[in-house]
């Protein structure tokens, strides 16, 4: 049974009569009435009688054609939905966004332009690092604004700024750093550090580096412990702001750091994503060189 047949079933059931039938769905009598018998022949009833000049249900047709009505119904609605659907991810940017010092500052750049283009909807995900270029490739996502540069032909990337880090610490006769402190000097410390962007245990080999999840269990093992904590720049503020005595000194001159992409799919259909990834670029590229306290 095919939704054709319903229409055609439907409509002739409305009109009585074969040719007005055809005539209104523009196709030939022919097509019509071979139509109606493949229906016929696939429920194994009659759905039309001969009355005069004109045909008219049968009972089994008058039976089936409340059931039809209600089908064509659910379909065009369903159909309806589809097509809200997909307009309303025509218009809708979908990001990833990987936590970073420049966060606010993407999300300014977002707030604008979505201003530009009040018709665009939104959505920010937060999704595993390894899974966002399959997310692209599939186009579940838009666009990328994360730690890794894609290396697949249909991605391009491009890079926005560079992640950079600090070490804090409370200075006391067991703590001393100096302002540039080597890695050995460092790792004389137990070192701690909040959800990195990347691996940054790789940069200490000789101790490893406890990873916490609240901010207070840090600031509590940098007073009473004797910590060294490693962190963005927006970390070491938030702990500053509660506990004005820790020391913070950048970890610039040991190249602590991590770049930062914006990615995209090449052929995405969205005219407004290329405009954003554009404007992207164009915000963070004078503010490319790393950033200092």
């Amino acid at each position: 049974m095919e939704i054709k047949q319903l229409k055609y079933f439907i409509e002739t059931a409305r009109q009585e009569h074969m040719t007005e039938a055809a005539l209104s769905l523009n196709v030939a009598q022919s097509a019509l009435s071979r139509q109606i018998g493949l229906l016929e022949e696939d429920l194994g009833v009659k759905l039309f009688k001969r009355v005069g000049r004109n045909i008219k249900l049968t009972d089994e047709g008058k039976i089936f054609f409340e059931d039809a009505v209600n089908i064509l119904e659910s379909v065009e609605k369903s159909r309806e939905k589809l097509n809200e659907e997909a307009i309303q991810k025509r218009y809708t940017l979908n990001i990833h966004l990987t936590r970073s010092d420049m966060t606010s500052k993407v999300l300014q750049s977002l707030n604008q332009f979505l201003r530009q283009n009040e018709e665009i909807e939104f959505n920010i995900h937060t999704l595993d690092e390894s899974s966002i270029e399959d997310r692209l490739l599939d186009e579940t996502l838009d666009i990328v604004i994360s730690a890794q540069r894609s290396e697949d032909p249909l991605i391009q990337s491009a890079l926005l700024f560079e992640q950079n880090y600090h070490y804090v610490f409370r200075e006391s006769n067991r703590v001393q750093l100096p302002t540039q402190a080597s890695l050995n000097e460092l790792e004389e410390f137990p070192l701690i550090t909040f959800q990195p962007v990347f691996d940054i245990s790789q940069m200490f080999k000789k101790r490893g580096i406890e990873i916490y999840q609240d901010m207070t269990i840090i600031q509590h093992l940098l007073i009473e412990h004797g910590h060294v904590a490693i962190l963005t720049r927006e970390e070491a503020k938030q702990l500053t702001y509660s506990y004005p005595k820790f020391t913070v000194h950048s970890l610039n001159h040991l190249n602590i750091k991590h770049p930062m992409y914006v990615s995209m799919r090449k052929d995405n259909q969205k005219p407004f994503v290329k405009r954003w990834y554009n404007q992207l670029r164009q915000t963070f590229s004078p503010l490319f060189n790393p950033y200092s306290d």
